[in-house]
């Protein structure tokens, strides 16, 4: 049906000019960007009924990165990379056989520090018997267990038999020794990465140097944003495990990826510590401390000669890599080293800062994240060796030294740092998830917000790992009926928005399926969908407040285990009431105040027909 429109429009107080045209249904249906928009929008979600946002029908969703597939097959010739490997014998097992008659060895593996034996193959330590047998403890020496051979060679990694108590068994070594500890907290999960029972182990007159890693993955919000996260995490290091805090001898940011906040750390031990005793690197599984311990071991922390004779300490995405305890000797920081490396540090600051300043250029020019992440160089002060004899030397007669001699005489009263296991904290949901799912879990580089708005009676999904329900919104001002939900993930977690009364039914038709990635969907999935627990509430519902006006900072944060974080931004004068889902309701909790309170600052415009923002640069360089 056609009408006519008529359209005034004034040029100034005298004069006005009129137009009329017809106007009928099919230029209703698409005349305007507006209502084009709006009809796409309902045309995507048509077959989802009770969904009203998705990343991956928005197309705003990654794909995980490819990685090969798991294989329980192992590598047919992967026995002959082994330099005392005989080769196979006609109709004999190419994978290697066990031997319970052989006695296990006490030499441990240079990857992760158990001992050697060829007794059971899920057993830590483990080579088969055609290598293990006949071999001198100068020959064991130079080997490495099956599971860091299959971690180095083929990036798999194979199940032993390691329970939480023989973690806590090795750890409690560190209770009657004067040592310092240097905990090591993953800043992208937190407080689930605080051990619990830390203080029982420790104590509470145990000297700690706290430490943040992963600190280059964190979105830069202002200027200081690096204080800020020093304050909360020692605040919720004190609150969850870390005794009163009068013991915290120093608070340290780092990224063992990047190197940043590594040569700060090593002037603050050699200052506050100096070589008063051993040192420990403590923490749960998978927060970085064999990386950690890899850069300190090439890096003025370690005497020089020991560097290229102590293996490196096997590294690799699965948690529960380092099984016994791996050490290396500290470098005494006399007056005179102290000074040499002094002058190396100012010799490189100002082309350092120069370097920085480039950086930022870029990152404002650009966009690049890349150049606005902390980053930083482990260079070396002293790097003479002692003489070792030449290992193609013929005439000398002597064998190469591949090992280091902690017997020596010139290491009797020498201090060590050890790389202990790490300690699998009942938060963690890394148990739960395959090789495949924990990449997909962690994040690659700086993490980028996104935002949504929430209102009563919605609940969000993160992949199928969490939800999170808004049941109740009171506010003061009745035209804001939402609340603004921040995500702090990997973005290769997608997410999803529907009606809360529907998200069980949801849940259970999208899970194993692209729309909630994880658990993924696999050569047999209805297997792994039995083995998956599902998700379960917290007990207790969750109120968060907002007293005053809203200045566009962050309520608080919710937790969610392994998966990241949601920050909250409500309306001024406004109470919301949550309930949570994880598996086994593990890892929830109210972290107050936010650890990213300004990222508001991060995200861009809200899309017109959806609840979702459009996603910005994950840094600034405002105050």
């Amino acid at each position: 049906m056609w009408k006519t429109v008529c359209l005034r429009k004034f040029i100034n107080k005298k004069v006005c000019s009129e137009y009329s045209r017809l106007y009928g249904a099919a230029a209703e249906a698409t005349g305007s960007s507006r209502q084009r928009g709006w009809l796409l929008a309902r045309e995507r979600y048509r077959s989802h009924e009770h969904v009203y946002y998705s990343s991956v029908l928005e197309s705003r969703w990654k794909p995980p990165p490819a990685i090969l597939p798991p294989t329980d097959r192992f590598p047919e010739d992967w026995m002959d990379d082994y330099e005392f490997y005989e080769g196979a014998k006609e109709g004999s097992n190419k994978q290697g056989t066990p031997d319970p008659s052989i006695p296990s060895s006490n030499v441990p593996c240079n990857g992760c520090g158990a001992h050697l034996h060829c007794l059971k193959a899920s057993l830590p330590g483990y080579i088969p018997s055609e290598i293990f047998r006949g071999r001198s403890r100068t020959e064991l020496r130079t080997i490495t267990c099956q599971r860091c051979h299959f971690l180095h060679n083929y990036n798999i990694a194979l199940d032993v038999e390691v329970t939480p108590a023989s973690y806590v068994e090795t750890i409690s070594q560190i209770q009657d020794k004067y040592a310092l500890a240097i905990v090591i907290v993953d800043l992208l999960d937190f407080p689930s990465s605080i051990w619990p029972d830390m203080q029982n182990v420790l104590g509470t007159k145990r000297p700690i140097f706290l430490v943040g890693n992963k600190v280059d993955l964190l979105p830069r919000d202002s200027n200081i944003y690096l204080q800020h996260v020093k304050e909360r995490l020692r605040e919720e290091f004190v609150r969850y495990g870390g005794g009163n805090g009068l013991n915290i001898k120093n608070v340290s940011l780092i990224s063992a990826k990047t190197g940043y906040g590594i040569e700060e750390l090593i002037t603050q031990l050699q200052k506050t510590w100096a070589y008063k005793g051993d040192v420990y690197l403590l923490g749960c599984t998978n927060v970085g401390k064999s990386s950690l311990f890899n850069i300190l071991l090439n890096s003025d922390y370690c005497r020089p000669e020991a560097s290229e004779l102590v293996r490196q300490a096997t590294t690799c995405p699965w948690p529960g890599t380092t099984l016994k305890l791996l050490r290396f000797p500290i470098l005494r920081p006399s007056n005179d080293r102290i000074y040499q490396r002094f002058k190396r540090l100012v010799a490189e600051r100002s082309e350092k800062a120069a370097m920085e300043k480039q950086r930022r250029e870029i990152a404002i020019e650009t966009g690049n994240y890349r150049a606005a992440q902390p980053s930083g160089d482990v260079g070396r002060t002293f790097d003479s060796r002692n003489d070792v004899h030449d290992a193609f030397s013929m005439a000398s007669g002597t064998r190469p030294i591949t090992t280091l001699n902690e017997r020596a005489a010139e290491y009797k009263e020498a201090r060590w740092v050890y790389d202990t296991p790490g300690v699998m904290h009942p938060d963690q949901l890394t148990p739960l998830l395959t090789a495949e799912e924990l990449v997909q879990l962690q994040p690659t580089k700086m993490i980028r917000p996104r935002a949504f708005r929430l209102r009563p009676q919605m609940t969000i999904f993160l992949g199928g790992l969490a939800r999170m329900d808004l049941l109740e919104l009171t506010s003061f001002k009745k035209q804001f009926d939402w609340i603004k939900v921040f995500v702090f993930a990997s973005e290769h977690l997608p997410v999803l928005i529907s009606d809360t009364q529907e998200a069980d039914n949801i849940y259970k038709r999208y899970l194993g399926t692209p729309y909630l990635g994880v658990p993924t969907a696999g050569e047999d999935l209805e297997s792994r969908l039995q083995r998956w627990p599902g998700l379960q509430a917290k007990e207790n519902e969750i109120v968060v407040e907002s007293k005053g006006r809203s200045e566009g900072k962050l309520n608080c944060d919710i937790t969610l285990s392994s998966a990241g974080w949601m920050g909250l931004l409500l309306p001024g004068h406004s109470e919301c009431r949550l309930r949570v889902w994880t598996p086994k309701s593990a890892g929830i909790y109210k972290r107050d105040p936010s650890l990213i309170p300004l990222a508001d600052r991060l995200v861009g415009k809200h899309i017109r027909n959806s609840l979702a923002y459009n996603t910005a640069k994950p840094f600034v360089f405002k105050k």
